[in-house]
């Protein structure tokens, strides 16, 4: 696609599926191809675009007999890059989000076992600061349910040891309260002394996690940290970022948490959102059910 006609932040959007979503190439592709055809439908400003303009754009595929799945595959790549504007702060609200979706719109998000997760969040090699700081970034990350943006803007003042909570922007800049184990509040006060010894260079800009020189780490950089500690552990799922905020849901779901307190958690506006995760836990029932069940189990 020529570039200058390519949609607003087009490169942004390709590096926040990679590095935020974790997604494989195929599905960039397939992400990207929906926002160019959309943007070749609409031939304006694309921030512009109002829920009336989706309901057209849907009303075209359907006149061009093109499949259900098609259009919803379609509907949620673009839904997936008006989010994305959400978090660059570009528009306050995502167009998608007002159009009546069928149940075929979500997909079941993938997660890992409980047993995978530990070892990704092992602390069984600390032996320079950085691995010291990759081991607390894991276990942040699943166990707060964070998305990598949120995680890399976190800054120190975010935290409050004596409550025992973080506070999390999430997207259009809404904040949440997260609490924080015992545990993992105890390893944070301790890195804290480790980031003022080893990673602080000439300015402190204050964010919690910094690269070597002294920086804000970027989603890439979390990125990699996932793909390494995968591949130590022999982890051969597709594994990103964003499998450890799904664990987290997942496993809070099946351990009996509240939906509306895992909404808040999570940051979602619509609990429908949340509520996919109760199809992945149902999933789970059923198989103990196959599996235990006398009726079930007999041949």
């Amino acid at each position: 696609m020529d570039t200058e006609t390519k949609p607003y932040k087009y490169n942004e959007f390709k590096q926040f599926l990679r590095f935020e979503l974790g997604m494989s190439d195929n599905s960039v592709i397939s992400y990207l191809s929906d926002l160019e055809t959309l943007y070749k439908f609409y031939k304006k400003d694309i921030k512009d675009i109002t829920p009336e303009d989706v309901v057209a754009f849907m009303s075209y595929m359907r006149k061009n007999q093109q499949s259900l799945e098609t259009i919803l595959r379609r509907l949620s790549g673009i839904s997936q890059y008006f989010d994305f504007l959400i978090v660059e702060k570009e528009i306050k609200v995502n167009p998608v989000e007002f159009i009546a979706k069928p149940r075929q719109w979500h997909k079941l998000p993938d997660f890992l076992d409980f047993d995978e997760v530990e070892m990704l969040i092992s602390r069984d090699d600390l032996s320079t600061p950085v691995k010291e700081r990759d081991c607390l970034i894991m276990e942040t990350l699943y166990a707060t349910g964070m998305r990598v943006s949120e995680l890399v803007s976190v800054k120190i003042r975010d935290i409050d040891f004596k409550r025992g909570i973080i506070k999390v922007t999430g997207k259009g800049s809404k904040q949440r309260i997260v609490p924080l184990y015992p545990s993992l509040l105890k390893r944070l006060e301790d890195y804290l002394a480790l980031r003022q010894e080893y990673f602080i260079k000439d300015i402190d800009g204050g964010y919690l996690f910094l690269n070597q020189h002294g920086n804000m780490l970027t989603r890439q950089h979390i990125w990699n940290i996932v793909k390494e500690k995968c591949k130590k552990y022999n982890i051969t799922k597709h594994v990103s970022p964003h499998t450890l905020r799904h664990s987290f849901a997942t496993h809070m779901l099946s351990n009996g948490a509240d939906l509306r307190t895992l909404q808040i958690f999570l940051g979602h506006s619509n609990i429908s959102t949340t509520e996919i995760y109760t199809h992945v836990t149902d999933d789970d029932k059923r198989k103990t059910i196959m599996n235990f069940h006398p009726r079930f189990a007999r041949k």
